[in-house]
Formats: C-alpha cells, structure tokens, sequence
C-alpha cells in the first residue's frame, strides 16, 4: 500500500509541529517553573558547608559553631555562653536555612528600606560557610496580615539603588528567637544521677523489707486433715 505523497508531507508536518509544541511549551514551563522554584531559594548552600551561624538581636547575640576536632558530630554554643549546643536543635535550624523559601518578593529603592523596618533590622542572621564566604540575611518587621517578616539578602558589593524585599514566614522568627536555654544540650547532671541511684536504693530497701515482714502462712486444719487422708 503506497501512502501518497501529500499524506506523506502531511504526517511528518504534524509530527514536527508536535515536536515543536512540546519543546518550546510543555518542556518551555516545565523550565521556567523549576527557574521560579529556584528564584523562590533563599540560600544556595548546603548544610554541611554551614561552620559558624551568629544570631543577632536587640537583647543579645547567639553565636553557633561546629567543632571540627569532634570525633561525632558536635556543636557548641560560643556566645552568650560557651557550652555545647543541643544537636537535634541546631540540624532543625540548618533545615531552616537550607530550604528557606520566599513566598515573594518586593523591588523597591534602598532609601525605603525602612518602611519594611530593614534599615535597623530586628534580627540579623549571619552564616559564615567552609569556604570563607560570609551570609547576611536582615530580618525587619512583619507584613499588614502579620503572617510573613520583611526580610533581605546582603547584597554582594557596592549597594544597589533598588533591593529586592523578600518575605518570609513568620515561623523562620520564631526559630531564630529562642531562648538560649532552649539552644543548649541538657546533661544529666552529678547530683540528678545521685539522686536516681538513691530512690533506686530506697526502692531495693523498701521491697526487701515488705518480703521480709511478710507473715508464713501456717497449714490449716483442713490441710492436715487432707494430709491424714
């Protein structure tokens, strides 16, 4: 069966139109929705580059490093304090910063910055990586709906005369506001130990004594009268 010649043309039109369609639209989408996803990425880091995070408030500053000397994965608290930090505490912040996302964001001139409460910001997050590359992330105050914070990247160089507001969920701050109690790791103190071993010896005490103090019990007649039998 021969096909002819203008069906012939037809099919490999339609073929190459459909080839057409799917690269520059459905492939086209697919690569401006991951570039979107991207642009939404408040970091481009990954965790393990991440050697010193510092806090910075008003009230006071929380510095975090990772010791590098350390058999096992360890952190420590390096201001206000110097103690070892909580692990599982400080993994949850670097998940933070690593898929830290922007809901989107806002251009305006960097003499309005304070009408977002970034001229002075609240919280100033800083993560110093591996490589010795230093991030700056200033958080300022809330949106109308109190749902998302003002925030901005550090912008590398001369400052720009337009800046990109980005906002962020207002679950980020209440990460980044703990106490630092909550930052630390809590070890069983001496005394608590102490006082463990003393309840369990107590304990001991008291269950020798109720086995001790338990009366025999003494044959009834009816069991020696089965005993007769």
């Amino acid at each position: 069966m021969k096909i002819k010649r203008t069906t012939l043309i037809l099919m490999l039109t339609a073929v190459a139109l459909g080839g057409f369609v799917y690269f520059h639209e459905i492939r086209g989408k697919q690569e401006q929705a991951e570039i979107q996803e991207q642009q939404k990425q408040v970091f481009d880091f990954e965790s393990e580059q991440i050697q010193t995070i510092t806090i910075k408030q008003e009230s006071e500053t929380l510095t975090l490093k990772i010791d590098q000397e350390a058999e096992e994965k360890t952190w420590n608290i390096t201001a206000p304090v110097e103690k070892k930090a909580d692990l599982q505490t400080v993994e949850f912040l670097l998940a933070e910063l690593t898929n830290l996302k922007s809901d989107r964001s806002i251009t305006t001139s960097a003499s309005q910055l304070s009408e977002y409460g970034l001229e002075k910001p609240e919280i100033t997050v800083e993560i110093k990586l591996k490589e010795g590359k230093t991030s700056r992330l200033f958080l300022g105050q809330p949106d109308f709906d109190g749902n998302f914070i003002y925030s901005q990247l550090e912008p590398e160089g001369e400052p720009p005369e337009e800046v990109s507001v980005l906002l962020l969920s207002v679950n980020f701050k209440n990460v980044l506001t703990k106490p630092v109690s909550e930052w630390e790791k809590q070890e069983k103190t001496e005394e608590s130990s102490g006082e463990a071993e003393e309840s369990s010896d107590k304990k001991d005490e008291l269950e020798t004594e109720k086995s001790s103090s338990s009366p025999e019990v003494s044959p009834s007649p009816d069991d020696n009268y089965l005993l007769t039998e």
